[in-house]
């Protein structure tokens, strides 16, 4: 897969670091590394963004997961990954609240 331009557009690092770590969370430390590679991200093995709001993590990285998660698992299976990998991610932020799934404000 040929890397992609990059766009000049950013999110903070943090979102970039979470979206990473959560497709670990998920995939394993292999498989992980196996689609940065893919990706053309191999400068995030082992290295991942920093944990700050800095703008520096470009729009086309995002992206170029997306692209090589399809590419390697098929647009069903990449698809299926990533739905897994922001449901990990949620769950990890909601460890430790209780969640009332039935209760809605002003009932």
């Amino acid at each position: 897969m040929s890397p992609m331009q990059k766009s000049g557009l950013y999110y903070p690092n943090k979102f970039g670091l979470i979206t990473i770590k959560s497709l670990e969370e998920v995939m394993g430390k292999n498989g992980l590394n196996a689609i940065l590679n893919l990706a053309g991200l191999s400068q995030y093995v082992d290295n991942y963004p920093p944990d700050n709001l800095d703008k520096a993590f470009d729009f086309s990285e995002l992206s170029s997961l997306g692209s090589a998660l399809e590419e390697m698992y098929g647009p069903r299976g990449g698809r299926g990954l990533a739905l897994r990998a922001g449901r990990a991610d949620r769950g990890r932020r909601h460890r430790g609240r209780r969640l009332d799934r039935g209760a809605r404000p002003g009932r």
